[in-house]
């Protein structure tokens, strides 16, 4: 079977359980999300394995895990605050050797991917009164969509008329043309969700929104490249056929989710 028949698979199984879990809300998408940040935090533990690095997994993941689902739990917040004085006060007898490394690599895992990609259940939680249940979900659906339609564009408009390279030391294969067309791409699906699901956001906001994601999607595309190749795999996992692992798949999400969340509530005051 082909890499793209593949990828067309995993994408018609993952897409309705993605959208399912986020239509749902509450802990069942907070389980969904958790679950697969949990992995890509593992698969990050695994390339920091390859160079040298060897973090704390257990108490990485555990303290991934209590900031992630803060926004249904709050409490949780100092349970991680805990773990991490605990982890800090037992590093001179747990890693006499290359604490700080230690330290740092675990504490990376925790927050990318882990906490930055649950930015999604605290906009999926979200609750003022313009926006209300349903609104949520389709903010939600909107950053997902964003960011495939960026990249669904960014590689059909690089493969036909792409010529000039973006970052050919960390991705050959991506060309300007193609960045281009995916920002473009994102623009046009949010003129489709103004006329449709998100009238309540105003025009000027849900374009910004949508140049976002298309920008800083591909900027996190490119980040996770830049770490494979640190390590020299091509990719971060192996549990998405056709994709990859979950930090190939999600890598857009993990920074653009947290910048779509702050521009929602600090500057467009909608949530």
């Amino acid at each position: 079977m082909s890499t793209l028949a593949k990828r067309v698979l995993t994408a018609l199984v993952g897409v309705p359980v993605l959208l399912g879990g986020a239509y749902l809300g509450g802990w069942i998408f907070a389980a969904l999300m958790l679950a697969i940040a949990l992995i890509g935090q593992q698969e990050l533990y695994s390339m920091l394995d390859r160079s040298g690095v060897k973090p704390f997994r257990l108490t990485g993941l555990a303290i991934g895990a209590c900031f992630s689902v803060q926004a249904l739990a709050p409490a949780m917040a100092g349970v991680a605050l805990a773990l991490l004085v605990a982890l800090v006060a037992v590093l001179p007898f747990v890693a006499p050797e290359r604490p700080l490394e230690r330290l740092s690599g675990t504490l990376l895992g925790a927050f990318y991917p882990t906490a930055l990609l649950m930015t999604l259940v605290e906009l999926r939680v979200a609750r003022t009164p313009v926006v209300g249940d349903l609104d949520a979900f389709y903010l939600v659906v909107a950053l997902f969509l964003f960011i495939w339609a960026t990249d669904t564009a960014a590689y059909f408009v690089g493969k036909g008329i792409g010529r000039h390279k973006l970052a050919p030391a960390i991705s050959p294969n991506k060309t300007w043309e193609g960045s281009i067309g995916g920002a473009l791409g994102a623009v046009a699906v949010a003129i489709a969700m103004k006329l449709t699901v998100l009238g309540f956001v105003p025009w000027g906001h849900l374009l910004v929104l949508a140049f976002i994601c298309g920008v800083v999607s591909q900027l996190g595309d490119l980040a996770q490249s830049g770490l494979k190749r640190s390590v020299g795999v091509k990719d971060a996992g192996a549990i998405l056929p056709g994709h990859g692992g979950v930090l190939d798949r999600f890598d857009a999400m993990i920074l653009a989710a947290p910048l779509f969340l702050l521009y929602l509530r600090w500057m467009a005051n909608l949530i």
